[in-house]
């Protein structure tokens, strides 16, 4: 994965851009839309008064998410 295109994620993630990142394959969209969301998700429970239980929860969804997400691009999940 692009420098450039990890910045672009980690901005978005942290909720500081719009989503302009680039879908190079039709069969990578909705992997990459999922573990998007679930990293956003796990970024937001991080920096609120979630419980250990609720963040142990979202890391495994998001995991989940990172593995189809590498098996779709072969691309490991940066976050």
């Amino acid at each position: 994965m692009e420098p450039k295109k990890i910045i672009s994620i980690v901005e978005f993630i942290k909720g500081n851009s719009k989503s302009n990142l680039v879908v190079e394959n039709k069969r990578h969209a909705k992997p990459l839309a999922r573990v998007l969301f679930e990293s956003k998700v796990l970024y937001d429970l991080l920096h609120s008064d979630a419980t250990l239980d609720e963040v142990t929860k979202q890391i495994s969804i998001k995991n989940e998410a990172a593995r189809e997400y590498e098996a779709a691009t072969g691309i490991k999940w940066p976050f």
